[in-house]
């Protein structure tokens, strides 16, 4: 199964721990800002321009996955009982996490 590639919100300080934790426990897994060139190429114009939809998913089929199906879709690439948190990610829990991004600060530049 190829692996797929996450894009993230880069400046988001919640983003950044996530694509850390996505780094150590799901191996292979590409990382890339949502505000990068990379993005904007491989990405239709809605996912990549404010307001941001969430996290994007881009699976090893070419299909794409936003918000919480996007951490359903990095589920198989996840070592342990990790897959299994990222699989039962509730939308709710995404949507919650997702209106409180700014914890932490935002703007700061993208530290990943």
């Amino acid at each position: 199964m190829a692996a797929p590639t996450i894009y993230y919100d880069g400046p988001c300080h919640v983003c950044q721990r996530a694509v850390l934790w996505v780094r150590r426990n799901a191996p292979g897994v590409a990382c890339v800002p949502l505000q990068s060139d990379e993005a904007r190429r491989a990405l239709p114009v809605n996912l990549t321009t404010p307001p941001l939809q969430g996290v994007v998913v881009v699976d090893g089929e070419g299909r794409i996955h936003v918000g919480h199906r996007g951490l359903h879709a990095l589920a198989p690439h996840a070592q342990g009982f990790r897959s299994w948190l990222l699989r039962w990610a509730p939308a709710w829990g995404y949507r919650l996490v997702a209106r409180f991004r700014g914890w932490g600060g935002r703007d700061a530049g993208c530290a990943v």
